[in-house]
């Protein structure tokens, strides 16, 4: 059974070849950074925060991988990464720390075996996903993995699958329970039979991120002969109907809010119609349907303990699953390796399955093994056996290694799950708790979809950032009450395990016999949980608790440091949301309270002035910044500026300056909101009334006394990133195509940092000089 699932692309080996030519060139300075990256992020291979390693992303296809593709995989790990896999909420499976060297020699070595990371990452069709207990699960129609991998099969060889306005993200679900999440997919399928006939119910229009949204039923039912068109059929639509201009709404599922369910319905019926007369293949899987099956759980399948493994029970007399728990989806490649091997010696498929919470399943196990498979198991060097706190959690990268990531979210995952255990929380009393963490609200840890989610933020206090969760309860996966989880509230990373606990311990205290998470969420109602979460969302000062001003796992305080371009963009946009809710929210209690007009006009002028390099606690600087970088410069109107002269009276000590102001700042902030939406990721403002010959547009401040010079020079010791690049950046922008740039920086993470967001940005580094105080010099050439 050791034969790969589907077929690779023909040309894979020919693609393999273009990429070590293509780093090749990127190494000897042949071609500039935005271009190798644009090569190389569709072929799965991802720069990770440490500057010069990388991570190569192996799609695995319904999350099936055979005993010998585990033992290449973990050699690929072993000579060419950091010797560790790591399993991740997609069903990949990751290598990381590889540098670019290495990165074809790991595609070469993983394509005789039937995997590749083409397809990895970037604007394609991403791993298709499928339920880990298809074709064993007691509640399914049918197995739906055959269908998983003729779909990546058709998909994976076509050029337009690798040029797509954003990721297309398909899954397969053998049951209601939808274990393989359809619903909150691009594209998403669960079985169901017709007339005896193997078919699906089709969701469209899903998705996770920062606008999370379940999907609309597409059609009540297709044949199983027809996935492999309604997957090209909806590829097809998605590649015309897409959003190319604005990455921030590129997902598919802005295309259905854009035209509506209906219209996409109509469309798509026209594309299936078409695809029958094209060579659109038709499906024809083995597969056999079951009669008589049970109704699936609400909480899907049941987990037992026997012969010191635990058990998932199969529809084949005889046979049962074992989970295998990896800390956090992180396995040595020994382990993995060994495992591999076990599932040969004990698994009846000769293989294993990734799961979306980043553990692994051996099935089709005889019961009669399972003895001689703990013994197995337990030689493993890390406990894959015993419940653990740990388990409960999965968490993505965060910023630990992502670029985008704001929070350490693994590192708050271990601190939590360290509370549970030494506050004495039964762990087998949990079971319904899954806690997802995310690094950033871009969900790679699919917190919109778990009984308990978190992500990534940051906050405000003393004019400093704080590393923050915002809390999310409730999701509900079975397809008749599918429902994204709800917001209750933000906690401050440190104050995290706290609230964990206190949420457990309320939980553990007041639920009915037998009630789910979920089913206690909904009896007690979201204003119970909100009220729980106020409770722990106080900051104390610096001066009194200086950790909460800094990150699990982390000794100096948060800082936005370690990105990119774009993903500086994405800590500074987090900064801006931040303090335009506290000035909303200042706002809703000046009728009541007249002196927060201040407190609210602060935090509305103060949003938008990280981009222009200023992060000033001094309100008086903060008044006179707004004015100089947006009235003078024609983003916000000259009509406020008497507001502004009053905001600087109430500074120096007129309390009833602005008295009656209310109508005047809720319009300024209006203005600071609508430039804010008009933000992109390397943040310029693109407002539609403004003309390009205006330099607002652009999002430049224009300075009478800057004249560009074929060198400057700008000096930013003592200034902490991201501030730093933003300073530098804005800079760069006054200055001619081709000229340098000298740059003096800190050590540590402002001279790492700085010059991989330049890069990023397509901007040539020329040279990075130690200089005699410690400090570093940088010398960036303008390319664009």
């Amino acid at each position: 059974m050791n034969e790969p699932f589907y077929r690779l692309p023909a040309n894979l080996a020919e693609d393999i070849s273009d990429h070590a030519r293509d780093v090749g060139r990127f190494v000897s300075g042949q071609v500039p950074e935005g271009v190798f990256r644009a090569k190389r992020v569709p072929r799965g291979v991802y720069e990770q925060r440490t500057d010069s390693t990388y991570m190569v992303r192996v799609r695995i296809a319904g999350g099936a991988v055979t005993s010998t593709q585990a033992r290449v995989l973990a050699e690929a790990a072993r000579d060419c990464g950091n010797g560790r896999l790591h399993m991740t909420t997609r069903q990949d499976i990751q290598i990381h720390e590889v540098s670019i060297e290495n990165t074809p020699e790991v595609m070469r070595r993983l394509m005789p075996v039937g995997l590749t990371s083409k397809g990895g990452g970037g604007n394609t069709v991403r791993n298709i996903t499928a339920c880990p207990y298809a074709g064993v699960c007691p509640y399914e129609m049918f197995d739906v993995t055959q269908f998983a991998h003729l779909v990546t099969e058709y998909l994976i060889p076509l050029v337009g699958s690798y040029n797509l306005p954003r990721k297309y993200k398909i899954a397969f679900s053998g049951c209601s329970a939808d274990c393989a999440v359809a619903r909150a997919n691009d594209l998403g399928f669960v079985a169901c039979i017709k007339d005896g006939e193997p078919g699906f119910t089709v969701y469209a229009g899903g998705g996770m991120g920062a606008h999370s949204r379940m999907g609309d039923v597409l059609e009540e039912w297709i044949s199983g002969k027809d996935v492999v068109r309604a997957a090209e059929a909806v590829r097809r639509l998605f590649d015309r109907l897409g959003n190319r201009k604005d990455r921030h709404r590129a997902r598919l599922r802005f295309v259905f809010e854009k035209i509506g369910v209906e219209e996409f319905r109509k469309q798509f019926r026209r594309e299936m119609a078409a695809k029958k007369k094209d060579d659109v293949p038709a499906c024809s899987p083995s597969v056999l349907v079951r009669t008589n099956v049970p109704t699936a759980p609400v909480t899907g399948y049941q987990v037992r303990e026997r012969d010191g493994v635990r058990i998932v029970r199969q529809h084949q007399d005889g046979l049962v699953s074992v989970p295998v728990h990896l800390p956090l989806g992180f396995v040595s490649w020994q382990d993995f390796r060994e495992i591999g091997t076990i599932a040969n010696r004990f698994s009846l498929e000769d293989g294993i399955r990734t799961v979306r919470s980043q553990d692994l399943v051996l099935r089709s196990v005889r019961q009669g093994d399972l003895q001689d498979l703990s013994d197995a198991l337990k030689e493993l060097s890390i406990d894959v056996l015993s419940p653990s706190h740990l388990e409960r959690f999965v968490a993505c990268a965060g910023a630990s290694t992502c670029r985008l990531g704001l929070c350490l979210s693994r590192e708050a995952a271990k601190a939590c799950s360290e509370a549970f255990a030494e506050t004495n929380i039964d762990h087998e009393a949990l079971r319904s708790f899954n806690i997802n963490i995310s690094g950033c609200p871009n969900a790679c840890g699919h917190h919109p979809v778990a009984s308990i989610g978190l992500f990534g933020a940051a906050q405000r206090s003393e004019g400093r950032l704080v590393p923050a969760y915002r809390v999310v309860l409730g999701a509900r996966h079975l397809n008749a009450e599918a429902r994204l989880a709800q917001a209750v509230g933000t906690v401050p990373a440190r104050a995290l395990p706290k609230f964990l606990v206190h949420l457990a311990q309320d939980f553990l205290r007041g639920r009915t016999e037998g009630e789910t998470f979920v089913q206690y969420f909904d009896r007690r109602g979201v204003e119970h949980f909100q009220q729980l979460a106020e409770g722990h969302r106080n900051i104390p000062p610096y001066a009194e608790s200086p950790d909460f001003y800094r990150d699990w796992g982390q000794d100096g305080d948060f800082s936005l440091a370690g990105r990119g371009a774009g993903e500086c963009g994405a800590g500074v946009f987090e900064v801006v949301r931040e303090d335009i809710t506290a000035a909303r929210k200042a706002l809703e209690l000046i009728e009541n309270e007249p002196a927060r007009a201040f407190d609210a006009l602060l935090a509305a002028i103060r949003s938008l002035l990280i981009t222009r390099g200023v992060d000033s606690q001094d309100p008086g600087e903060i008044v006179r910044a707004f004015e100089t970088h947006f009235v003078d410069s024609g983003l916000v109107g000259a009509e406020f500026r008497g507001l502004l002269s009053r905001a600087r009276g109430h500074v120096e000590g007129w309390k009833e300056a602005l008295d009656g102001s209310h109508g005047e700042i809720q319009r300024l902030l209006e203005r600071v909101e609508l430039l804010f939406s008009s933000m992109d990721a390397n943040l310029k403002f693109h407002l539609p009334e403004e003309s390009e010959a205006k330099s607002p547009c652009t999002g430049e401040a224009p300075s009478a006394g800057d004249i560009p010079t074929p060198a400057q020079s700008i000096d930013l010791r003592g200034v902490a990133c991201p501030m730093n690049f933003v300073k530098a950046k804005l800079k760069l922008e006054t200055m001619e195509t081709g000229a340098m740039l000298k740059i003096v920086l800190d050590a540590g993470e402002p001279v790492q940092n700085v010059p991989a967001s330049f890069r990023n940005e397509g901007q040539e580094v020329v040279e990075t000089t130690s200089l005699a105080d410690g400090h570093w010099q940088v010398v960036v050439q303008k390319k664009k």
